[in-house]
């Protein structure tokens, strides 16, 4: 039951948060941050989740990349979130690999899973808020996290999305901009 209340708290908080950044924009605190760093606390917060599912988490992230823009908080629960996504939808034992590289002015985090893959059409849309299907009468799933997820990501200025390979499971990723000199001196 407390299970259930949390997951309906859970969902509440979330149509809260897309009500507020549908009619003012999300809310961001961008500063510069250290990725690797920001990491650290991303696998203390995951460390339960993945013991939970018997999950293991690669970090293939180099120590050096250069700092990003980004609000730490936001940015950790959209790894959070994509981690949660990928576990909820497989069988216990999944394989993560976390990498990332600078590409252009960007840094690209790419998650990488061995789990189920999804359709072309089901990684079209995950980023979508969208009602369960009425023939799934199972789900109970309207995409709040993963929607946020693009919310979030774009108003730092970056992209996110899916590839998936059936046999090979799915790889998140997503960008976000360098911290650069002329970024880092805004007032």
């Amino acid at each position: 039951m407390i299970q259930g209340n949390d997951r309906q708290l859970t969902m509440i908080n979330s149509l809260l948060e897309i009500n507020s950044c549908e009619k003012q924009g999300i809310e961001i605190k961008i500063e510069p941050v250290q990725f690797s760093t920001l990491l650290g606390g991303t696998f203390t917060q995951l460390e339960p989740m993945l013991t939970q599912n018997q999950a293991t988490l690669k970090n293939l992230v180099p120590a050096d990349l250069p700092l990003v823009m980004a609000d730490g908080t936001r940015l950790q629960k959209v790894l959070v979130n994509l981690i949660a996504h990928s576990l909820h939808n497989n069988p216990p034992g999944l394989n993560f690999t976390l990498s990332a590289t600078v590409e252009g002015g960007m840094i690209r985090t790419q998650i990488q899973d061995d789990g189920v893959g999804m359709s072309k059409l089901e990684c079209d849309r995950l980023f979508d808020l969208h009602v369960r299907d009425p023939q799934d009468c199972c789900s109970t799933s309207i995409g709040l996290k993963m929607y946020l997820c693009r919310k979030v990501i774009k108003a730092h200025g970056g992209e996110i999305g899916v590839m998936s390979n059936r046999k090979r499971g799915l790889t998140f990723w997503f960008t976000l901009p360098l911290a650069t000199s002329s970024a880092t001196n805004r007032p």
